[in-house]
């Protein structure tokens, strides 16, 4: 019986340890002893997945942390014109950002402003009103690292500190609130003068079990700070910038102007790289 979609045991979640939870499942996922129950336990995930492993390098895999990190061969995800997915996975829930900025996942009414800045924070998510929203569960078959969907600067990034809900279909039906109650890092992007300045921001929510927000290059110390932390890092369309240590949800937050039509919908499985939206003609 798979426990995180019994809806009994769900609806009792909030009353393990979460973070005891995690850092059993860490060592769990970076344990290289013994190897042959590793590598039993990666054969078991592939089966049981049905993971395409044609997509992924042909390299040996000593954790199965590194098998859930696994590469993709070269070519494996062009990245298309216009506005890209940034992760393979399930798309959860579309839709435009309304003048009340109330998101809509599964059922579940979010505050819009709760997802981004917490309780304690005050972006000002005005020009968003009028905008749209995606939300992509990570698929546990897939490919787990996070691209930029536009090229664009990071210039901010909030980390919101919480709990490790799971985060598949029927925890959505059985928790309550549960991308405003997980642990997540909004980031904040802004694309070039020559597409338009516009803003945009990606949210990474964390999971149940190890749930693990990485950002390529920054160590967790040097973001996970309870004032933000700014930045000018450029990335160009497509380029990596962040993973989780075990899967997830990623929210994009568009502002009005910025997309034309989006060009999923919700149940579609996409990869990364995949068309999105078409931007605005400007």
């Amino acid at each position: 019986m798979n426990l995180h979609r019994s809806a009994a045991f769900l609806r009792t979640y909030h009353l393990l340890p979460h973070r005891l939870l995690n850092q059993a499942c860490a060592q769990l996922m970076t344990a290289k002893t013994p190897a042959f129950a590793v590598q039993a336990a990666i054969r078991w995930w592939i089966r049981s997945a049905d993971i395409d492993m044609s997509d992924f390098a042909s390299v040996p895999y000593q954790t199965i942390e590194a098998f859930f990190l696994r590469e993709l061969k070269a070519g494996a995800r062009p990245i298309a014109e216009g506005i890209v997915c940034p992760v393979d996975g399930e798309v959860f829930a579309t839709g435009a950002i309304a003048a009340d900025s109330r998101l809509s996942v599964k059922g579940q009414v979010l505050s819009l402003s709760r997802l981004v800045n917490g309780h304690g924070h005050a972006a000002s998510l005005t020009e968003y009103e009028g905008g749209c929203y995606v939300a992509i569960f990570l698929s546990p078959r897939g490919y787990h690292h996070i691209h930029v969907p536009v090229a664009a600067e990071l210039v901010r990034s909030q980390w919101i500190p919480g709990r490790y809900f799971p985060q598949n279909a029927v925890a959505l039906q059985h928790i309550p609130s549960v991308y405003e109650r997980n642990e997540r890092a909004a980031l904040f992007w802004q694309t070039s003068q020559e597409q338009g300045a516009q803003p945009f921001i990606t949210v990474l929510v964390g999971a149940s079990m190890v749930g693990g927000i990485e950002l390529e290059e920054l160590p967790q110390s040097a973001w996970q700070t309870a004032h933000g932390t700014e930045y000018s890092r450029w990335y160009e369309k497509g380029q990596r910038f962040a993973h989780f240590r075990f899967g997830s949800t990623v929210v994009v937050l568009f502002p009005k102007g910025m997309v034309e039509r989006l060009r999923v919908k919700v149940g579609d499985a996409v990869l990364m790289g995949q068309p999105l939206a078409d931007p605005s003609a400007r």
